[in-house]
């Protein structure tokens, strides 16, 4: 199949955003057929089972960007298989092992822009 590409920038309100993300990942989540129409120009596409997923945040100075890709092959049979969790190494003694730590709680981060006085 030849190389098609469709790119298009817009200025959007972040609840545009928003509610852009959540039509594609809907439309993922429940089927794997997704149209996207984007300025007059219309393409369905079959999304595999299994993909890879990307995600780049980037702060530099005063602007953000965040970049998220998802990627598949049309023939998952050439894809490489799924890479083994590794597994934590085994401990000596049992009161190592049965030793837990208090997890500590997930941090959010925030992008914090400010201006040189």
């Amino acid at each position: 199949m030849p190389k098609l590409e469709i790119k298009r920038k817009s200025e959007l309100s972040r609840k545009e955003v928003g509610e852009r993300l959540i039509t594609i990942g809907r439309a993922i989540a429940h089927g794997s057929e997704v149209e996207f129409e984007t300025g007059g120009d219309s393409i369905e596409i079959v999304v595999a089972d299994r993909v890879r997923w990307e995600l780049e945040i980037e702060v530099d100075g005063d602007e953000t960007e965040i970049e998220i890709e998802i990627k598949w092959r049309d023939d998952p049979a050439t894809e490489p298989a799924p890479a083994a969790p590794k597994s934590a190494p085994r401990t000596a003694t049992k009161s190592a092992a049965t030793k837990s730590t208090p997890a500590k709680p997930a941090r959010r981060t925030r992008a914090r822009k400010t201006t040189a006085k």
